[in-house]
């Protein structure tokens, strides 16, 4: 996980400038842009379809897109989550800080597309089934790189991975630990403690125990922050903790009254499923099928029929092991339920591509025959 790739430091040019952060997940995001839209107009040339067609689409469609994964996460975070992630308006529109459903991102890309389509485009007499095999593979490259932007900002994560399974730890700035501390699955930083500020106990082996703290210790300051109580502690760690700082350094005071700053120290989660890469290697495996298939198709509109029973199967099993959301009806989450309708709108398309092809191939019957 790295929610800050790097800083531009502005700073060394003049000091009154601040230096601006580069979040992981937004950079992802605007790469997911960049090569969605190359591959975009790379198909289109196929099609025969003007390229700066799909420029313009592309746009539409990432913005209406965000639009909707936004709505959708918050109308989710209000209606179901027990704990809401929203406590100002402005956080709304924070979208460094993650936050985005998919399947909310197609239906508002499905709204900027026909609102673009009945503005713009009705008149270039463009096949609607043709773009939808356009945007299909470029839909399943843009998951697999925006879920890197997920594993580095540390959402949209796993549940507890068992022993013998592949997980991976995030470190204390991430949400996935406040989750599990929650649960009472483990402890925040790998320590308890009591008022004021007494460590009680340190787990055996955790990266507390090993940077030298010990039960008995009192936490005098984390960094440059002096704590003067248990409040003190709980609101730095909990509230004021800055975004992309993953290591923890505390200055402790013994029973002999003798203080000491530890080495730093980088707290972790347990192990987590790798929901994210789950998603990025199932979703390039996708784009592989759609791109080797997209040659050979014989009708328009398979491809994104085929994209969508591939999501929707991979997007139902792979919630079976994320623990971010919570279920919403038929003991099955959001993207559950909505897997399964993806599933059904998919078997329905299938049929009308092939009875619009089945009725344009058939000979005309002679005047008088049934």
């Amino acid at each position: 996980m790295r929610q800050v790739l790097f800083e531009i430091p502005l700073s060394s040019l003049n000091a009154n400038l601040p230096d601006i952060p580069i979040y992981g997940y937004g950079f992802m995001l605007f790469l997911a842009f960049v090569f969605c839209t190359w591959l975009a107009i790379r198909l289109a040339r196929r099609e025969g379809i003007p390229a700066h067609l799909l420029q313009d689409l592309a746009v539409w469609i990432f913005v209406s897109g965000i639009i909707g994964a936004r709505a959708t996460y918050v109308i989710q975070d209000v209606l179901v989550e027990e704990r809401h992630r929203f406590t100002s308006v402005s956080q709304v529109f924070a979208l460094w800080d993650g936050g985005l459903v998919f399947y909310g991102s197609a239906i508002g890309a499905v709204v900027g597309f026909f609102s673009v389509y009945f503005i713009y485009f009705k008149k270039y007499h463009i096949s609607n089934w043709k773009l939808a095999d356009i945007i299909a593979p470029c839909v399943a490259l843009g998951l697999a790189l925006g879920r890197v932007g997920c594993l580095l900002n540390g959402c949209c994560y796993g549940n507890v991975a068992c022993a013998d399974c592949p997980a991976i730890h995030f470190p204390y700035s991430a949400n996935p630990v406040y989750t599990m501390v929650e649960r009472g699955y483990q402890t925040p930083a790998g320590f308890t403690i009591q008022s004021p500020a007494n460590v009680t106990a340190v787990a055996p082996g955790s990266p507390a125990e090993r940077a030298g703290l010990m039960p008995g210790d009192r936490i005098v300051g984390v960094g440059s922050h002096e704590i003067a109580s248990f409040m003190d502690l709980e609101t730095y760690l909990r509230d004021r903790w800055p975004r992309g700082v993953n290591e923890v350094q505390l200055t402790v005071r013994d029973a002999d009254g003798t203080e000491r700053t530890l080495a730093p120290f980088r707290p972790e989660s347990l192990g987590l499923h790798p929901t994210q890469l789950y998603e990025t290697i199932s979703m390039a495996l996708l784009l592989f099928l759609l791109l080797s298939y997209y040659p050979f198709k014989k009708r328009d509109g398979s491809v994104m029929v085929l994209f969508m029973v591939g999501y929707g199967v991979h997007r139902f099993l792979n919630e079976m092991l994320r623990t971010d959301t919570k279920p919403v009806a038929f003991g099955m989450t959001l993207s559950q339920n909505i897997s399964i309708l993806v599933l059904t709108a998919a078997t329905a398309l299938a049929l009308i591509i092939w009875a619009r092809n089945r009725t344009a191939s058939a000979p005309p019957q002679p005047i008088g025959q049934n």
